[in-house]
């Protein structure tokens, strides 16, 4: 079961995520077909974008995370909400590439030079925007720098997808620890300290830690708290009504004329592999009602 767990350490000084996600990234690996590279790329931004939807206040809030960068992944997009439903793709699903030179699925050269982008549906006129460079093409080590960057928030950031040799996610989780502005300069050293040294997410999995150990291994704190917790699931909310504005902004013209050419129009929703089929009489009633 993928859980989502959320906890205040050192007297609720520090503030810390930490997720299992291991059936979600399996989950979208099913629905993309994704190679073992793309499987890591997507799971690990999903991941991160899963943790960072569960400090979202309201249920109407929601979060898009886009990377766009000159990698044969091509462009990675997740979109999540407050309930932690979580869809997303990759433009590339197939790419493999080579193992990098520790022996290890090379994300970030799938990846390549580009941007990180995090936008906030919060219910204000205008959605909140970040956007850095990415620093590494790992996910991890780009996401501390968009929250020290674009949020003014030192952070530690752990992700990791572990595939085995049958190309199931064997172990997909991660953490990202927050300290709040009444923390103490010893912790923030101390959190550093700890997490220099610390094995990776996925190795911990692999041991039999829970997110809890985890929480704590990571913090260096017996007294953590939860504060939260949600499953995390891949869940489109893609409607026959959002395909069909996609095809009165595609003119009725347009639509006919594929529909010549083709015998019929075919759209497919990025995020599940939906497909939505229409023929030259489901177009004109679609226009007719438009039109009404």
């Amino acid at each position: 079961m993928n859980k989502t767990k959320r906890y205040l350490a050192y007297n609720d000084s520090v503030r810390v995520v930490a997720i299992d996600a291991t059936e979600m990234v399996q989950t979208l690996r099913d629905i993309h077909s994704l190679s073992n590279l793309a499987t890591a790329a997507l799971g690990r931004v999903a991941i991160v974008s899963a943790m960072i939807a569960s400090t979202l206040k309201n249920n109407d809030d929601r979060l898009t995370v886009q990377i766009k960068a000159d990698g044969p992944l091509g462009m990675i997009v997740v979109c999540a909400d407050k309930n932690l439903n979580i869809k997303g793709y990759v433009s590339n699903p197939n790419v493999e590439l080579p193992l990098n030179s520790d022996g290890k699925l090379d994300v970030s050269k799938g990846i390549g030079v580009g941007t990180l982008t995090v936008i906030k549906d919060i219910g204000l006129k205008e959605p909140y925007i970040g956007t850095c460079e990415l620093l590494s093409g790992e996910i991890g080590d780009d996401f501390a720098y968009y929250f020290n960057v674009s949020e003014q928030t030192p952070s530690v950031v752990s992700v990791g997808v572990l595939i085995g040799k049958d190309g199931k996610v064997e172990k997909a989780g991660g953490y990202i620890i927050q300290p709040l502005p009444e923390c103490e300069e010893k912790v923030i050293d101390k959190l550093e300290s700890i997490n220099i040294k610390l094995p990776s997410i996925t190795s911990l999995m692999s041991e039999g830690r829970t997110i809890d150990d985890i929480a704590i291994n990571s913090t260096g704190d017996s007294n953590i708290k939860t504060v939260y917790e949600d499953n995390a699931k891949v869940k489109c909310d893609c409607s026959i009504e959002r395909i069909e504005n996609t095809i009165i902004a595609l003119g009725k013209e347009e639509a006919l004329k594929i529909i010549n050419e083709n015998g019929k129009l075919e759209l497919s929703c990025n995020f599940c592999n939906k497909k939505y089929s229409f023929n030259e009489e489901d177009i004109l009633s679609l226009f007719k009602r438009k039109n009404k």
